[in-house]
C-alpha cells in the first residue's frame, strides 16, 4: 500500500500527464508540450499509485507504448516528418491503444475516488461520467478523421465535425484534470505532514 504522500504526488503527474496531452502550442511544427512527456508523468503517476490499485500495474507497458510512439512522432516533427503515414494500421492499432489505455486509466481513478473520497462526495461518479464522455468523443474524432477525403461540401462538414469535437474533448480533459486534482486534496495534509525522503 502506498503512502499518502505518494499518492499525492502520483495523482499530481496525472493531472499535469493529461495536460502536456491536450494542450499543445507549436513553434513551426514543433510542438513545446510533447504529447510523450504527458505519457511520460502518466507512466510515474502509475508507479506511483499502482501499491493502492494493483490494476494499473497492468496499464504500465501500454504507457511506454505510447509514451515511445509520441516521443517518435516528436522527434520526426524537427523535419517536418510524420512517421503515422508510413504504416496505417500500426497507427490504427495506437489509437486503439490508447483509448483503452485513457478509458482504464480513469477507471482506475475513479475506484481510488471511490475509497478515498469524503462521505456524501461523488468525485468516483463524475470521473466515470467524464471518463465516458471523453472515450465517446475520441472514438467520434477518430472516426471522421479516417473517413475517405471529399470535396466541397462534404469536407466543410467534416472539417467543422473535426474542430467541434476537439474543442469539446479539451473541455472534457480541463474537467478530467480538475477531477484528478480533487482526487489529489483528499490526500493534501496527510502529505505535507509527512516529511521528504
Amino acid at each position: 500500500m502506498a503512502d499518502r504522500k505518494t499518492l499525492y504526488r502520483g495523482l499530481s503527474h496525472a493531472a499535469w500527464g493529461y495536460f502536456f496531452l491536450h494542450f499543445d502550442f507549436n513553434l513551426n511544427n514543433v510542438s513545446i508540450f510533447p504529447r510523450f512527456v504527458g505519457f511520460l508523468l502518466l507512466l510515474s503517476a502509475i508507479n506511483k499509485l499502482s501499491g493502492e490499485r494493483r490494476d494499473l500495474a497492468l496499464l504500465r507497458s501500454l504507457c511506454i507504448l505510447l509514451s515511445v510512439t509520441n516521443g517518435v512522432d516528436w522527434l520526426f516533427s524537427w523535419w517536418g516528418g510524420d512517421p503515422g503515414g508510413l504504416f496505417p494500421p500500426l497507427n490504427m492499432v495506437i489509437l486503439v491503444a490508447g483509448l483503452y489505455f485513457h478509458f482504464q486509466f480513469l477507471t482506475d481513478m475513479a475506484a481510488l475516488a471511490e475509497q478515498y473520497q469524503p462521505e456524501g462526495d461523488n468525485l468516483d461518479q463524475r470521473l466515470i461520467s467524464r471518463r465516458t464522455v471523453y472515450t465517446v468523443l475520441s472514438t467520434a474524432a477518430y472516426v471522421i478523421l479516417y473517413l475517405p477525403d471529399g470535396r466541397g461540401r462534404y469536407e466543410e462538414v467534416r472539417a467543422a465535425a473535426v474542430t467541434a469535437l476537439a474543442v469539446i474533448l479539451l473541455i472534457v480533459a480541463l474537467f478530467i484534470m480538475k477531477g484528478l486534482f480533487d482526487l489529489r486534496r483528499c490526500f493534501r495534509e496527510e502529505a505535507e505532514d509527512q516529511p521528504e525522503v
